[in-house]
C-alpha cells in the first residue's frame, strides 16, 4: 500500500512595474535619445508610438512636445538672472568666475510661432 503525497508550492509573482518611456532632450529643447532606462537629465514622459517612432525632428518647448517645421521656431538669446556669463561690452566674451570685468548673463529663450 502506498501512501500518496500532496506537495503545493507556493511563490509570489515579481511585481512587474509599467513601462515608462521618456524622451531626454537638451536645454535648447532638441531631442537627443529615447529610452526606457532613467538617466540623469530633462526628459518628457511620452506615449508609446512617440517613442516608437524615435523621431529627432521634433523639439521640447515650454516642457512639451513641439511638431513644427524649423523655420517655425525662433531662438533669441535674452538677458537672464541665469545662464552663461558674457562681459557686458560685447557677448562673444564668455567670462570665468576669476574675471573681475563687467558682466551680464545671457540664456537662449526659444518661441514657437503660431
Amino acid at each position: 500500500m502506498t501512501e500518496e503525497t500532496t506537495f503545493i508550492t507556493l511563490f509570489e509573482a515579481p511585481k512587474v512595474e509599467p513601462v515608462e518611456f521618456r524622451l531626454y532632450y537638451d536645454e535648447n529643447g532638441k531631442v537627443l535619445f529615447y529610452t526606457c532606462d532613467k538617466p540623469e537629465g530633462n526628459f518628457l514622459t511620452v506615449d508609446r508610438q512617440t517613442f516608437v517612432e524615435a523621431r529627432h525632428d521634433l523639439r521640447v518647448i515650454d516642457g512639451r512636445i513641439s511638431r513644427v517645421r524649423p523655420n517655425q521656431i525662433i531662438s533669441k538669446l535674452m538677458p537672464d538672472s541665469e545662464g552663461t556669463v558674457c562681459a557686458a561690452e560685447d557677448i562673444s566674451f564668455i567670462l570665468s568666475p576669476e574675471d573681475k570685468i563687467e558682466s551680464k548673463t545671457w540664456k537662449l529663450r526659444i518661441y514657437e510661432l503660431q
